[in-house]
């Protein structure tokens, strides 16, 4: 998976779009709506001005155009403005491409609206003298939409009920509106299938309180996923927090600063941000919250962050991220594996990102699925090999991808270096080191550590290789292990820099430099 562009196409611009009659319902009915979808993060248009001072018509029916889901609210005066009779007219063009539609009648009959009865019929009579041309376009907008089944506010009271129900229907229409196209223009290659999965471990409609963890190697896209379902889900929850970077910020500012961010993310409220506090545990038990807590290295992190004595309300769900799987399975209750994309999917990312487009400029084709080929379906590396590759020459692309069997890019390199300087135990990091350097495909788990135990460093390889794999820097399938390619050619890269000369570094494995250091080296016995 890619990593998500911070700005959507304009077909996403907003998730709603509200057409009302201001004078009728805007210091009511309409804030309240608003404020409901605004406390649900739904990015909501809401025209706060009239014609003269506030948008241009131009703006206001581009932003129809850019929302999913059009809310006309139909009140008394409704058909009195042709400011909202033309946003009608818009919104049925838009219906007819794709855009949900969702009539309100607050206050006013059904029948009224699709039968233009009453003051409908009055203000269609006052408009026929100066706007005749438009009555027969607006008559039949105003009865196609009102066709369409919504909501009547007489039938459904008190009003924050009203608001509530509406609410949930927005939030039901949105959370199936991702398709693969939007993916796509959002860089999200091959993410519905994790998606599908992951929304089967989170089992929204359940009241339990569940911890899912995604893990999985550096730059495979956990981040990315997680935030594609924050975003999906986002508006199921009374209160939500995306927390970035955890492993780093705790490292620059501590737990506490993590824990102030938190509670003021969820609550908006600098008054209580103590998490020990009885008044924000209080809080917490009451509020239905969706947390996602990013790149966690360590149990203890997760632990601080929720500590067992702060619950949150029925059906809440808390999402991690991290790359070693430990760290997740004391708490929580599903874990996921984040994998390579496949060959198709890593492919059209790497185009996405060389070219704008899925598919090759003529001349590109060999070179682009040698370049895919080399990320071997790790997000991440698709998309900086395919970045840095945009605009050159096909003797530029030999050169770049030539110069990768020996050189591998730095950017690459640090992310997942990351894992390997978080195993601090040296005999780890050896073994680690010794799997990249000397056991090419996939190996018998039993031989690989067989010769490991010969080394009296490596007093216990077995858990060493359960360590590399719960933190995803090996891979075990039916006892026989293997490395992701990338993994494999960092662990040799951090060979070759503990020295330019290949006789003083730890170890060997290219006949070349074997060759080098037996006939140029001296052997003594040490």
């Amino acid at each position: 998976m890619a990593s998500a562009s911070s700005s959507y196409s304009s077909r996403e611009k907003y998730d709603v779009f509200l057409s009302f009659r201001g004078e009728d319902t805007r210091d009511g009915f309409i804030s309240y709506l608003y404020d409901a979808l605004e406390r649900k993060h739904i990015v909501t248009f809401k025209d706060d001005e009239n014609l003269e001072s506030g948008y241009r018509i131009s703006e206001i029916m581009e932003a129809i155009k850019e929302s999913k889901i059009c809310i006309i609210v139909f009140s008394k005066d409704f058909a009195s403005s042709t400011w909202c009779l033309n946003e009608v007219v818009r919104i049925r063009e838009c219906k007819r491409n794709g855009n949900d539609v969702i009539p309100i009648f607050y206050g006013i009959e059904p029948s009224v609206v699709r039968k233009q009865q009453e003051g409908y019929a009055e203000a269609f009579a006052k408009h026929e003298q100066d706007r005749r041309e438009m009555l027969q376009q607006w008559r039949d907008a105003l009865k196609e939409v009102a066709d369409i089944s919504g909501y009547d506010s007489k039938k459904i009271r008190p009003e924050c009920k009203f608001v509530e129900k509406i609410v949930e229907d927005v939030s039901s229409k949105l959370s199936k509106y991702v398709s693969t196209n939007d993916h796509f223009k959002r860089h999200l290659i091959g993410i519905e299938k994790p998606m599908k999965e992951i929304e089967g471990l989170l089992c929204i409609g359940s009241m339990n309180v569940l911890i899912i963890g995604l893990y999985g190697m550096g730059g495979i896209g956990k981040t990315t996923l997680a935030r594609a379902i924050f975003q999906t889900f986002h508006s199921h929850f009374e209160s939500c927090c995306f927390l970035n970077d955890v492993r780093e910020e705790f490292e620059r500012h501590g737990i506490n600063h993590l824990r102030e961010k938190l509670l003021f993310e969820l609550f908006k409220d600098k008054t209580f941000l103590n998490m020990e506090s009885t008044v924000i545990q209080d809080r917490c038990r009451r509020t239905k919250v969706l947390i996602v807590l990013d790149d966690l290295d360590a149990i203890f992190q997760l632990n601080r962050l929720l500590p067992q004595v702060c619950s949150f309300g029925d059906g809440s769900r808390i999402i991690v991220t991290t790359r070693d799987a430990q760290v997740l399975k004391s708490r929580a209750d599903g874990l996921y594996e984040v994998t390579r994309l496949n060959d198709f999917d890593a492919l059209a990312l790497f185009r996405l990102h060389a070219f704008g487009q899925n598919s090759d400029l003529s001349g590109y084709e060999a070179l682009s699925k040698s370049a895919a080929d080399y990320a071997h379906g790790n997000p991440l590396a698709l998309e900086v090999l395919g970045s840095s590759l945009h605009a050159k020459s096909t003797k530029e692309w030999e050169s770049a991808l030539g110069k990768l069997k020996t050189d591998p890019d730095r950017t690459i390199q640090k992310v997942l270096k990351i894992s390997y300087d978080g195993l601090g135990d040296k005999a780890i990091q050896g073994i680690f080191l010794d799997i990249a350097c000397f056991f090419d495909g996939e190996v018998d788990r039993e031989y690989v550590e067989s010769i490991l135990h010969r080394n009296e460093q490596y007093s216990d390889a077995t858990i060493g290789i359960s360590v590399l794999i719960d933190k995803s820097l090996i891979i075990e399938c039916q006892n026989k292990l293997s490395m992701h390619g990338l993994l494999r050619q960092t662990g040799k890269a951090i060979v070759c820099d503990e020295n330019k000369e290949p006789g003083k570094r730890s170890r060997l494995w290219n006949a070349k430099n074997v060759s080098y250091v037996l006939e140029r080296s001296t052997v003594s016995a040490n």
